[in-house]
């Protein structure tokens, strides 16, 4: 066989291989998935079984250090946004490689060309199975902890009210349930409750309806094991809507992940007067779902009230959904603040970092390195933070989380991975200004490459945790559109802290003036391209 078209394969081979373990990877450790993890490990049996016949030979014709294209990158291949962008490329690369390697077999062997002919095809039926897995990181669902049905039976006030208030009391989803309503007047009704969640940025989801949320532009839609399989919701709702899917075993739970899904509502955990049935899968399923790590939110669902809301939390999940526990109530407003803090509460426990350590040999404290200090402490004079004692112990004290009417916030998000571009730094802080008089007061902000700071006021009735989680939801969205990208952009959490005082507000606004000299990028705040102070601040 030719010298060259050996080199060829031996290159699609490796190629191959490589790819096809990436892919195997993702279905083992992020889906943990046994049976497609077994369908990929055959394809590589089946192709080390098809190319034996000139794997052997081709290696002998491998020259790396004179291949022409080991030096040849473009700047696409030097990074990827997330799991999603990894698997694509991967799956991508595979199939291209399993196509060279058939062409060029059919010049000397047409029954191995063949049989990796069939690789190519089976895997390009995994390759869908697996695509309706990599659902967009920044469709903001991973940080709904309540999330409210709202059904007009189930109400006490007008049922756009309850939705409201629903949501001014912290819910972070809202479902539409009304199955009975004709079509026409679901649809008039949907809209006044995207309308609604749209200008309040909340999550709209509408219950076992894909076309009406799709002609409702709807975030997404919910569905039953006894409705539209999720598979086939997401051909026709595509990429970049929600599809939430209804569970009461395990398995299930399982395979809406494999079919697209991007929560899984777990239950009933308990009866409901809103649905009744005639099984409940309780807590133990709850407990279950959790345990097994899905890569995908579940929500506990059924019967949900403000008295077994702990039991529910301490089986793991992060999120329930209710509906007459707070729909239902007089004031839904204070129900729905009342049910997401002891969500909240149970998921992110508030605590505060200290850091001790023993005396240095002079006596004195060693300052903690910067990795390990607290935002924005700095080294006392004449002490040297190049290195922490041996036994420096960083604790965690859990301490109640202070929410005042009218108080002063200093926020901090800190990003993921990597470094933000001057351009999504500048483009955070568009965005921050743009909730200037509508859901905040803004008094300053300043984006770094890994991390922001902000100084804030939230006006009266809007939670702080909406506005962190909003701003962090959309501006990973705007981050994402410049890096023709998806994913999650901040850490989950952040940080805040009320300002007690002009002083500390003083200190505060200096504190971000100087970060970026501080840094390196600018030789005077003011000048800092990402820095912005509200003139009425000054």
């Amino acid at each position: 066989m030719n010298g060259g078209v050996l080199r060829i394969l031996d290159a699609n081979l490796n190629r191959a291989r490589e790819a096809l373990r990436v892919v195997e990877d993702y279905a083992r450790f992020a889906l943990n998935d046994d049976a497609l993890c077994g369908e990929l490990k055959q394809l590589r049996h089946d192709l080390a079984a098809a190319s034996e016949s000139v794997a052997r030979d081709a290696i002998l014709h491998r020259d790396t250090p004179g291949d022409v294209g080991t030096a040849t990158k473009t700047q696409a291949e030097l990074t990827r946004a997330d799991a999603a962008h990894v698997v694509t490329a991967a799956g991508k690369r595979l199939g291209e490689a399993l196509r060279t390697i058939e062409e060029y077999l059919k010049t000397t062997d047409p029954r191995s060309a063949a049989q990796v002919e069939g690789v190519r095809y089976h895997f390009y039926d995994v390759e869908q199975r697996l695509a309706r897995t990599l659902r967009p990181a920044a469709c903001g669902f991973a940080g709904v902890r309540l999330y409210v049905l709202v059904t007009e039976s189930a109400c006490k006030r007008p049922w756009l009210d309850a939705a409201r208030e629903a949501i001014d009391g912290g819910a972070d989803c809202l479902q539409l349930r009304e199955n009975d309503l004709p079509g026409s007047e679901l649809l008039a009704r949907a809209k006044q409750f995207v309308a609604l969640c749209r200008a309040r940025r909340v999550i709209s989801i509408i219950n076992d309806r894909p076309d009406i949320a799709l002609l409702s532009d709807a975030d997404g839609v919910h569905v039953g094991q006894d409705d539209l399989p999720a598979a086939h919701v997401r051909k026709l709702l595509g990429r970049d809507k929600i599809v939430g899917v209804s569970t009461h075993r395990l398995d299930q739970a399982r395979q809406a992940v494999l079919d697209g899904a991007d929560y899984v509502g777990a239950g009933p955990i308990f009866k409901s007067g809103t649905k009744p049935r005639d099984f409940v899968s309780g807590l133990d399923l709850a407990r279950e779902v959790a345990a097994a790590n899905l890569p995908i939110p579940a929500v506990a669902i059924a019967g949900i009230t403000e008295e077994n809301v702990d039991d529910v939390m301490a089986t793991g999940l992060k999120a329930v959904a209710v509906t007459a526990a707070v729909v239902g109530c007089d004031d839904v407003r204070a129900a729905a603040a009342r049910m997401k803090a002891r969500v909240v509460e149970a998921v992110s426990p508030v605590g505060q970092t200290f850091l001790s350590a023993s005396r240095g040999p002079s006596g004195g404290h060693s300052c903690p390195p910067e990795a390990t200090r607290s935002l924005g402490q700095e080294c006392p004079t004449g002490q040297t933070g190049m290195s922490a004692p041996p036994d420096l112990r960083v604790t965690r004290r859990r301490l109640p989380h202070w929410r005042l009417e009218g108080s002063t916030y200093f926020v901090t998000f800190r990003v993921l991975r990597g470094e933000l571009t001057m351009a999504e730094r500048r483009a955070t802080v568009d965005h921050v200004k743009s909730g200037h008089g509508r859901f905040y007061e803004l008094i300053a902000i300043v984006v770094m490459p890994d991390h922001a700071h902000i100084l804030l006021t939230p006006l009266p009735g809007v939670d702080l945790s909406r506005i962190t989680k909003g701003t962090k939801g959309a501006t990973a969205h705007r981050i994402n559109e410049l890096r023709g990208a998806s994913g999650s952009i901040w850490q989950d959490e952040s940080w805040d802290r009320i300002v007690r005082d002009q002083a500390e507000l003083d200190e505060k606004l200096q504190y971000m003036l100087d970060n970026p000299v501080r840094k390196g990028l600018a030789t005077d705040g003011w000048d800092y391209e990402a820095f912005y102070l509200n003139p009425q601040a000054r």
